[in-house]
């Protein structure tokens, strides 16, 4: 389990710093912190597709 969920803990808090410093930037610290989530979550989940599609690509070649 734990290989699994440290590096999605990972993504999710690099896509959060990355939000939150962008959104800070730009807007100000008014809802900062539900933007790095926002990122974080998004960031997952296109780690995520991206994983899905690169196994499913390379179980076709071996086909």
């Amino acid at each position: 389990m734990f290989a699994l969920a440290v590096p999605a803990l990972l993504v999710v808090l690099g896509g959060y710093a990355a939000g939150y410093e962008l959104w800070s930037a730009v807007v100000g610290n008014t809802g900062a912190e539900a933007a790095g989530w926002v990122t974080g979550v998004v960031l997952l989940a296109a780690v995520v597709v991206g994983a899905v599609r690169r196994r499913r690509r390379r179980s076709r070649r071996r086909r």
